[in-house]
């Protein structure tokens, strides 16, 4: 039975992938949350492992060290972890907005994070036959697809892990061969995350956590490890860089 890693499983979309995995295959899943299992639903399941992590390099650590006797099952990663806005800090209109604390906070949370998990994944997963390591990306992290301006922190931060996950694909590709890396914008997503911004949207195109987890495993469900970074949206669609 293939095991599906998802950090970040106490956000909206990781909930929803969760229970996804759980109700519609076959796999076990190991959630790994900021907050203990009781906030988080569902609580219990005879497939799920429940771990709390606070994301620092030792606490990572310790996770890898629990899948280490498992790590030939593990078949799917997904890195959920990440932060557009809180009480403190909000995307930035103009560049004197800017401020060091919210440029720290989207860095640590949208670079760093997630590139201290790939730091501790990619040496689990050098002898993986096949694993899928999806990452939360956006839109707004490209370059060439930068027209509108504005959310300097955000948009820098998530282009920023975009360029740790092609550095690390390149690695992959001599290290972990059976691994495939990808960035993924997962749309917009009715979570809290969004939730200041969903005013703006055209009807149809806010998406329910349920269907952002389904459309999540559809697109990177037939990837092949190719040595290469993937740069998707939930349609299967490429984005530029």
């Amino acid at each position: 039975m293939t095991l599906h890693l998802i950090a970040g499983a106490g956000g909206g979309l990781g909930q929803a992938l969760t229970d996804h995995c759980l109700t519609q295959s076959s796999q076990q899943v190991v959630a790994v949350s900021r907050q203990a299992a009781p906030g988080l639903c569902p609580v219990s399941h005879p497939r799920l492992t429940r771990l709390q992590c606070d994301n620092s390099v030792n606490a990572i650590a310790a996770v890898m060290e629990t899948l280490m006797p498992r790590r030939q099952q593990l078949a799917r990663v997904t890195l959920c972890n990440g932060r557009l806005h809180d009480n403190n800090l909000s995307p930035e209109k103009c560049i004197e907005k800017l401020e060091q604390t919210s440029l720290s906070a989207l860095f640590h949370s949208n670079t760093v994070v997630p590139a201290l998990w790939l730091s501790q994944l990619l040496p689990l997963l050098q002898r993986s036959p096949h694993c899928i390591v999806t990452v939360l990306s956006a839109r707004v992290g490209s370059i060439g697809d930068n027209r509108l301006g504005g959310w300097y922190s955000y948009r820098a931060s998530k282009a920023a892990l975009n360029q740790i996950l092609q550095t690390a694909a390149v690695e992959a590709g001599r290290r972990a061969k059976g691994v495939k890396l990808v960035a993924y914008h997962p749309g917009t997503v009715d979570t809290p995350l969004s939730r200041p911004f969903q005013s703006r949207l055209a009807p149809g195109q806010l998406l329910s956590p349920q269907r952002a987890a389904r459309r999540l495993m559809q697109v990177t469900e037939n990837l092949v490890a190719d040595g290469t970074l993937s740069y998707l949206d939930w349609r299967g669609e490429p984005i530029p860089w």
